[in-house]
């Protein structure tokens, strides 16, 4: 055997595993030995009177893991503020978390595996100043928004130059719009309203002034090295509950 042929033996014998081929087993103890993170983002994740983690994404993730027989409690859930759960993600392959909706940006940073979910992004603002702020140009309201929270990315990314203020939650983003110290939230309609019951006011309270978008999926969000098959196996049983009409029967008890 020629000295190169050994070389490339040796080299190739030693190469690792690729990820993304790691059996059905290996990817379920992943997802056994994963650390949740979640936010206070009602419907989708919150906790309740009791202090019970719920939630649309909550309910879905706890089935997931019974489709798969794994054990998973809602306690074993962390619940931390958003701009944490970005910056552990981006760095840590050793935790998952939930909601992220999904932008070509997050895509290159996480791996996201999406819920048949869509929603909306708007700017908010209290119902009785809408009349004198719809005529405003953008670039002349002061909006509230939750640091690194999709509201703040769609402002950037559709270049509308605001004078932004940023919290690290949705009740902080909401008490400052109430309070009447911002103009405007950009935020998701379906997030704000019902944050809005929870701190003790009528939905009716605000109202969208403009669209930022109206078709964003919302997502899983796994480390970028995450291996495939990890993810692969998460999706299918997506597929699986929503072909059941499980996903369907989880959302509709939390949109009444």
């Amino acid at each position: 055997m020629g000295r190169k042929v050994l070389i490339f033996i040796l080299i190739f014998v030693t190469l690792p595993v690729n990820a993304s081929e790691c059996t059905q087993q290996e990817a379920k103890n992943i997802l056994s030995n994963y650390q949740w993170y979640t936010e206070d983002y009602p419907p989708y994740n919150y906790r309740d009177k009791q202090g019970e983690l719920i939630g649309i994404f909550t309910d879905v993730l706890l089935l997931i893991y019974k489709e798969l027989d794994l054990s998973l409690s809602t306690k074993d859930i962390l619940t931390v503020p958003w701009a944490r759960l970005y910056q552990t993600l981006e760095n840590s392959s050793k935790h998952a978390a939930f909601n992220m909706l999904k932008t070509p940006k997050r895509d290159k940073l996480f791996q996201l595996v999406t819920l048949p979910l869509i929603t909306k992004i708007s700017i908010l603002v209290l119902n009785e100043n809408k009349m004198s702020l719809i005529n405003k140009d953008l670039d002349e309201l002061t909006i509230g928004v939750v640091r690194k929270d999709i509201g703040e990315y769609l402002l950037d990314q559709l270049n509308i130059d605001v004078t932004k203020v940023e919290t690290i939650s949705a009740s902080s983003l909401l008490q400052m719009l109430i309070g009447q110290r911002i103009h405007a939230i950009a935020y998701a309609e379906a997030v704000a309203n019902f944050q809005l019951t929870k701190l003790g006011f009528a939905q009716q309270e605000i109202t969208s002034i403009y669209t930022l978008s109206n078709k964003l999926e919302t997502a899983f969000i796994f480390h970028k090295d995450t291996p495939k098959c990890v993810t692969s196996l998460f999706a299918q049983t997506i597929a699986t509950l929503n072909a059941k009409g499980e996903i369907e029967k989880i959302s509709k008890q939390y949109h009444h």
